[in-house]
């Protein structure tokens, strides 16, 4: 009997895939791309049509070499890489090394795997499409071109490392990197105005009271300044206190009456289903994912699960796309279910569609559940958390987009008061009257405008329209007369206009989006190098430049503006889209792009002095302390120095903020050497540690350090101290005792902070940080004690309380007794 082979590029996927088509068919891993670019050198020959030079990637020889094998053995060979235009690189490159043995070799691709989107793809075969892999080697030869060539320019204006990084712009980061910089220099060129806002508490002949806000005075509308709506001159604005005082004395002695009640139906449609871009936005929102971690958890859903006695099974179609199209068998199985699991009011009259946008690749479905029959909960025991929780959002996102509209009873009342002069008030309210959409999804989403949800909304309802999303208004009549309700009776305070937000994950995707840099393959990737290259630090999850990252991005602004030109990346993405298409030539288009950039980097090489956009060197009346020759103030990645003019003579250089000495450790001496001990802060965190003062960059006379004590005994074991340890990436830290690596090779652990702090019921030496954010405490983890107190800034608590329930200290072997008594024997 024949066989067949299946190359894929996951071991996971391999594996469901194998489940699916027995015996007849043997399916391998490629394991991602097996040839690539060598990181040395440029690897392009520029001369002669920018030929690229692949070589197989040194740890993937052993897995080519098991194709090899693989191939001789089978009749036919499918290529089954992901169904993009990385996928068809990887395809091709494979097919190339795949040559010699002779074998009938067709392209499939699996949209979903499942039986039947596995099947699907086998009974459709086709060539490895050439178009579609001349558009990924242009990007890939156009990234290489672009960062091997500019790299040395940063070296050379700037610095050739930080942090053992060494400089790199690429040609999607660095446009991506130009919106994080003009957003924060929006922020910081922004002019917050001032206004006061008045409001008054009013109650008519029905409860409950409500409050209206001023829009019109003495025939003269009030405007309301925001971050877009500048007042012109001759605008009405509250801008002061003496202003807003005048105001609220006369509506504190105004008579009030209802002028006209409006009450309209509004709604809120249903949202698309996800492509990549609007999931990776909700995964950032709502359960705090990065774009890396959404795409690789959604791979594996894509790739496979094992779901108890089916095996492994894909639970998601391909997860890059940017097509909100769908099958019709899958609609009709949303709505089916639908109205099992909700409804016949809940089922729209006819499928709801959406438009997907004008650029759009449209290559692939949207992301959507491969089975109606696989619900979240039914399969949770089976998965990890974050596949559960991406897993969730996927369906109930599906599920919303297929239900009928969310409606709300909406009421605007305007208010007349008549005092000295007079005045016109507006309250407004809406209330949910049926939930459609919304009761698919969580609670948040009823207050809070989900991704993809700005494309349907077209005048309908937003979430929050008119201020509270559930604000209630009571039953009003026009001419009703009103009394003011005192406290808090006639209200005003003073506000500024806000600055616009800094990006977060999400909310950098979706420029990309607008501005078309980028497609749903390469989003994660842009955020991620971003991210990695020191230009970027996380705030709050807020993505904030560093200094280096700002220097950059106005040199490039200055001597590329072509690099980071938001229209040029766009058009530049096009054009390969037109490569694919088989409209363009991949040479010509690298050719037009490359040659006068090309020019530039010659040009900027070779002048002495930098020029417009790059920072120089500033006269100082800093003396040398070394040579007595004047010193120049230097930028630094970091911060700013002086550098002797007498260099390479002398090479004096002086921090401008130097930091101070470390502080001695007076409790006890390094165990290695007896040297004193000192307390440093590890590089980018507020993280104190020990280190002995006989390490040094270079030849150390001891390498000891040891994390930073707390002063906290050790309950368990009564000899070590309390220390902060470093967990692996991706997991939370935790305290645990300083013996945990000695002879002693005690386990006692707490994964949340301890704070020196007696309990009062049990005399326990120390309570735990618990609470979160949003209910603060200090409680005892001594079994049966349960003391707990409310957490104030006085306490000064490490702050790295996640919300959970504190889980009682661990202990491996015995952990009961131990939990039991450990906390309060510590007291002795």
């Amino acid at each position: 009997m024949s066989k067949a082979l299946i190359i894929v590029e996951s071991p996971a996927k391999a594996k469901t895939i194998q489940k699916y088509l027995g015996k007849d068919y043997e399916v391998l891993a490629s394991k991602g791309h097996i040839r690539d670019l060598p990181k040395s050198g440029l690897q392009v020959d520029v001369e002669h049509g920018y030929a690229p030079h692949y070589e197989v990637l040194e740890d993937h020889k052993s897995v080519v070499t098991e194709m090899r094998r693989a191939a001789k053995e089978a009749d036919v060979i499918f290529l089954a890489p992901d169904p993009d235009r990385e996928g068809e690189a990887i395809a091709w490159h494979i097919a190339h090394e795949l040559r010699s043995a002779k074998k009938p070799m067709h392209r499939v691709e699996f949209h979903e795997i499942t039986k039947k989107g596995v099947q699907l793809g086998l009974s459709t075969p086709h060539e490895v499409n050439q178009n579609r892999f001349n558009a990924q080697q242009a990007r890939r030869i156009l990234d290489r071109l672009i960062g091997y060539e500019l790299s040395p320019v940063l070296w050379k204006r700037l610095c050739r490392q930080v942090n053992g990084h060494y400089l790199s712009a690429g040609r999607v980061q660095s446009s991506a990197l130009r919106l994080i910089v003009d957003r924060e220099d929006e922020i910081i060129a922004f002019n917050p105005q001032e206004y006061w806002p008045v409001g008054v508490e009013l109650l008519g002949k029905n409860r409950p009271s409500f409050r209206a806000s001023l829009i019109e005075s003495d025939g003269r509308k009030l405007v309301t300044p925001t971050r877009e709506r500048v007042p012109k001159a001759g605008d009405y604005v509250l801008s002061n206190e003496a202003d807003a005082a005048a105001v609220t004395a006369d509506l504190k002695t105004a008579r009030f009456k209802v002028a006209s009640v409006e009450r309209k139906e509004r709604r809120r449609r249903a949202p698309p289903p996800y492509i990549t871009s609007s999931l990776q936005r909700d995964a950032s929102s709502r359960i705090g994912f990065s774009a890396s971690r959404t795409m690789q958890v959604a791979q594996r859903l894509y790739e496979g699960i094992d779901v108890g006695a089916e095996g492994p099974v894909g639970l998601i179609t391909y997860m890059r796309t940017d097509s909100t199209r769908m099958s019709a068998e899958a609609v009709d199985g949303a709505r089916t279910y639908i109205e099992q699991r909700f409804g016949k009011e809940f089922v729209p009259e006819k499928p709801n569609f959406f438009k997907t946008r004008s650029n759009a690749q449209d290559a692939h479905e949207a992301i959507r559940p491969t089975s109606m029959e696989l619900h979240p909960d039914a399969i949770k025991k089976f998965l990890k958390s974050d596949e559960f929780k991406v897993y969730r959002l996927i369906w109930e996102r599906f599920v919303a987009c297929q239900m009928s509209d969310a409606l709300y009873d909406g009421t605007t009342v305007t208010i007349e008061a008549q005092g000295a002069k007079k005045h016109l008030l507006r309250a407004s309210g809406q209330v949910l009257k049926f939930a459609g959409w919304l009761e698919a999804q969580g609670a948040s989403e009823r207050a809070e405008e989900v991704a993809g949800e700005e494309s349907v909304r077209d005048g309908a309802a937003a979430p929050s329209e008119g201020g509270d999303e559930e604000k209630t208004l009571p039953m009003l009549a026009e001419g009703e007369g009103l009394s003011v309700i005192d406290p808090p009776g006639v209200l005003t305070e003073q506000k500024f206009t806000q600055p616009p937000a800094r990006y977060n994950e999400g909310s950098l995707v979706k420029a990309l989006e607008d501005l078309g840099i980028g497609r749903p393959s390469t989003y994660a990737e842009i955020v991620s190098k971003v991210l990695s290259r020191d230009y970027v630090q996380k705030q709050d999850k807020q993505l904030v430049p560093t200094k280096l990252g700002t220097t950059k991005t106005h040199g490039l602004q200055a001597r590329f503006p072509t690099v980071v030109d938001y229209e040029f990346t766009a058009k530049i993405e096009k054009d390969l889209d037109a490569v694919e298409s088989g409209e363009a030539d991949w040479v010509k288009l690298v050719d037009a792009i490359y040659k006068p950039f090309k020019e530039i980097v010659v040009a900027e090489m070779s002048a002495k002095e930098p020029g417009e956009g790059w920072p120089r060197a500033e006269p100082s009346d800093r003396i040398c302390d070394k040579c007595g020759s004047p010193m120049v103030k230097r930028w630094g990645p970091n911060s700013n120095f002086f550098a002797c003019t007498a260099y390479p003579k002398c090479k004096n250089i002086v921090d401008e903020n130097p930091a101070p000495p470390p502080e001695v450790y007076a409790e006890r001496k390094c165990p290695k050497c007896s040297r004193d001990l000192l307390v440093k802060t590890r590089r980018g965190t507020d993280e104190k540690f020990l280190s002995c003062s006989g390490w040094r960059k270079k030849d150390p006379l001891c390498d000891y350090t040891a994390p930073m004590p707390i002063g906290i005994r050790c309950p368990k074991c009564h000899d070590g101290e309390v220390i902060k340890v470093g967990a692996a990436k991706g997991r939370r830290p935790f305290w645990g005792c300083s013996n945990y690596a000695t002879d002693l090779k005690c386990d006692f652990r707490l994964f949340q902070p301890p704070v020196k702090e007696a309990c009062p019921q049990c005399n326990a030496t120390f309570l735990v940080q618990a609470g979160g954010k949003t209910r603060p405490v200090l409680k005892c983890v001594t079994e049966g004690c349960g003391f707990e107190r409310a957490l104030s800034a006085a306490d000064g608590a490490d702050g790295d309380g996640d919300g959970e329930e504190t889980p009682a200290p661990k202990f491996r072997g015995g952990a009961k007794k131990a939990s039991k008594k450990g906390a309060s024997e510590a007291s002795a």
